[in-house]
């Protein structure tokens, strides 16, 4: 691998990491309004807000202080095939949404995977509204109607009657919550629904500490995502407090929170007249709003919220069954690499359920195929770097003897490449062209392996257990000790001294060391899956190597034979005339 494609992969894998981490954002709103907790709230003056009424901001009143045990309230219990749910009395929120089919660890007798990620304050919050209205948000419910999968709780404060009945699906992922209000006063009043999710990055001690934890909303289409926890350009999460403030603009088609495996959001039942926000509520935390604005409520009448829940993983088949306009949550990478990652994600989930059942295994056979599909191009990258090497001690004698004039210099190089039967191009960086054409398949390959739950807990074999993680091998006083980052750098090494490079001088070979130690520091916190598929491409590309090798000795050979065989021919006859 010479320096022109290492710089080209450097970049590529730099600006991969950058946009995945980051992800587009849309101008930052106004600054965020503090309550009275010390927590963030959107302006008054948000936009698709109507004048009619100041919103009821979440957050104001509504979180349990620090000292309040929710546990104390009542609770119900709703439950199907694969979910359980706990939904306190306190304010109706959710407490617990355990996914029964995947477990929180690699260990066999975990518990289920728990999606509220901020125990102290639950999640899926639905506030309604200023002045009488405030008072629910931490109002003490009545449970009057309990079931497997359906529970009803009631309120009833100044006149004013709130049911929410949240009822799971018979089976699956998919929920449903219905918010409705009468009037019992002799008054006009002005609810406005707000819904609201709570998450939080998870410490570094949890199982799933190396989710990326975020606030999610799809805003006419398209998907607005701001991290939870600060992340690095290594795409490692660190601390750096919670997210940024950011209003999102009328059509909101659906909100909440996601990871790279899971999600839990409500969908929208009038898309034109929802508006959203995400903001911080503390270090690391933050809340995901869908808002429809206030309206007229006249005494004796009545109105009702109905919103769509998903709360599950990011699985195609389970998300189409519940609600179709999620897909967008499930799409990765650019656009224009999509196709590819898609058709990689297939691949790897046909090897494994008809080939064989091991996702390690079915990486190294998609490293191949693909080694494979670009054979062509480095193939010809290879011989363009073999026979470039071959013209290199001529090259630089006509760079030491034309060192003065630049213009002389370049006619008697192409001369060179002519008479060598050399492409121009390919001597002045063909070899990074040829690198930009593979990389498509690089970072589909890198979206694919980052984003399939299905390696969520994949064993490979030996110590590698998990191909969604980075390898728990051993430690040494708290540092991983993870092998094959190790031996993707030591096949890194080893492809580039295998690389005809004659003419590169001193400070180059270093660059292309420190250059490979780079690569062992990037990819020490990748999902094993990742780093085995760069490991097993570079051990491919060391075998075609010494393919290449092998072939260009055979050649030179059989060339000196020949040159040997006729120099005999041209002697014999003179010998006998002599």
């Amino acid at each position: 691998m010479d320096r022109v494609q290492l710089i080209a992969i450097a970049l590529g894998v730099g600006i991969l990491m950058y946009w995945f981490t980051t992800m587009p954002q849309r101008p930052s709103s106004p600054s965020p309004v503090v309550t009275q907790r010390g927590e963030a709230r959107p302006p008054p003056s948000a936009p698709g807000t109507p004048s009619i009424s100041p919103v009821t901001q979440p957050e104001r009143a509504s979180s349990p202080t620090p000292d309040e045990n929710l546990t104390q309230f009542e609770t119900a219990v709703l439950e199907n095939d694969a979910l359980r749910l706990e939904v306190s009395a306190r304010g109706g929120r959710l407490l617990s949404v355990k996914l029964k089919q995947y477990r929180a660890s690699l260990d066999e007798s975990a518990e289920p995977l728990e999606l509220v990620t901020v125990p102290d304050r639950g999640t899926l919050l639905a506030f309604l509204g200023e002045g009488a209205f405030a008072r629910f948000e931490s109002e003490t419910h009545r449970i009057v109607r309990s079931e497997p999968r359906e529970v009803e709780l009631r309120a009833v404060r100044d006149g004013i009657e709130v049911r929410r009945i949240l009822s799971l699906d018979d089976a699956g992922y998919g929920a449903r919550l219905r918010v409705r209000v009468e009037n019992h006063t002799d008054e006009l009043v002005h609810p406005a629904f707000q819904l609201v999710w709570y998450g939080q990055a998870r410490p570094s001690r949890a199982p799933d500490h190396l989710q990326v934890y975020s606030l999610v909303a799809s805003v006419d289409g398209d998907v607005e995502r701001t991290p939870l926890q600060a992340v690095s350009p290594f795409g490692c999460a660190g601390g750096g407090g919670g997210p940024k403030a950011k209003e999102l603009s009328r059509p909101l088609e659906w909100g909440g929170i996601d990871s790279r495996y899971f999600m839990t959001v409500a969908i929208a039942e009038a898309p034109r007249d929802a508006s959203g926000y995400q903001g911080p509520i503390g270090r690391d935390a933050g809340q995901s709003v869908l808002s429809y604005p206030p309206f007229e409520l006249p005494p004796g009448g009545h109105v009702e919220r109905n919103y769509r829940l998903y709360l599950g993983p990011k699985l195609r088949s389970e998300v189409d069954s519940v609600e179709p306009s999620l897909e967008p949550a499930l799409r990765v990478g650019w656009v224009w690499v999509r196709p590819l990652v898609e058709l990689f994600v297939d691949m790897l989930s046909w090897t494994y359920k008809h080939v064989i059942a091991n996702y390690g295994v079915a990486i190294m056979i998609l490293t191949f195929l693909v080694r494979l599909a670009t054979f062509p191009l480095t193939q010809r990258s290879m011989k363009s770097m073999q026979s470039v090497s071959v013209v290199a001690p001529e090259m630089k004698a006509l760079q030491e003897k034309y060192k003065e004039d630049k213009a002389r210099l370049q006619q008697e190089m192409m001369a060179l490449y002519k008479r060598k039967g050399i492409n121009p191009l390919t001597a002045m960086g063909g070899g990074c062209v040829l690198m930009l054409i593979q990389m498509p398949f690089l970072l589909a390959l890198y979206f694919a392996l980052q984003s399939s739950i299905e390696l969520r807990h994949a064993p490979f074999m030996l110590w590698i257990q998990d191909l969604s993680a980075p390898e728990d091998f051993f430690a040494i006083a708290g540092l991983p000790i993870r092998p094959l980052p190790l031996m993707m750098g030591a096949s890194m090494v080893l492809q580039q001294r295998l690389m005809p490079s004659p003419n590169v001088d001193p400070q180059q070979r270093q660059m292309m060391m420190w250059m490979s130690v780079f690569f062992i520091f990037l990819f020490y916190s990748f999902a094993s899956g990742l780093v085995l598929y760069w490991f097993v491409s570079n051990l491919l590309a060391i075998g075609q190597q010494l393919l290449i090798r092998r072939k260009k000795e055979m050649a030179t050979g059989t060339q000196k034979a020949s040159a040997r065989k006729t120099g005999v021919q041209k002697t014999a006859p003179q010998t006998r005339k002599t």
